[in-house]
């Protein structure tokens, strides 16, 4: 892999964990980046669960006036309540993150 895709990747993994929706309900256990396909395979150890249980999330970069910005397409999980749940919640929406100073500015470049 390139330094380039390289740091793409570790910007990706760097949102996905310390991003606060993450941190409310778990800790990341392990992050598998797909850059070809925009996707990030995440094992995630629930509050209050025994083991942890598989995401993937469905990404792009997005350039803007402000920076750029990664959109969340798509979330799905292995578990077949939390991905319904999830299908239901994330209907036809997208959630759309500027990345902030440095990563922002280094994803601008490459992307």
């Amino acid at each position: 892999m390139s330094l380039l895709g390289n740091l793409r990747n570790k910007a990706v993994e760097a949102f996905v964990k310390n991003h606060e929706l993450v941190k409310r309900f778990g800790d990341v256990q392990s992050i598998s980046i797909d850059s070809d396909n925009g996707t990030a395979d995440v094992s995630v150890l629930l509050h209050g669960e025994i083991f942890p249980i598989k995401f993937r999330g469905y990404y792009y970069f997005d350039d803007t006036d402000k920076g750029t910005d990664i959109v969340i397409r798509k979330i799905t999980s292995e578990r077949e309540w939390i991905d319904q749940a999830l299908s239901y919640w994330l209907e036809g929406k997208t959630f759309r993150y500027t990345l902030p100073g440095l990563a922002g500015g280094i994803a601008k470049i490459i992307f």
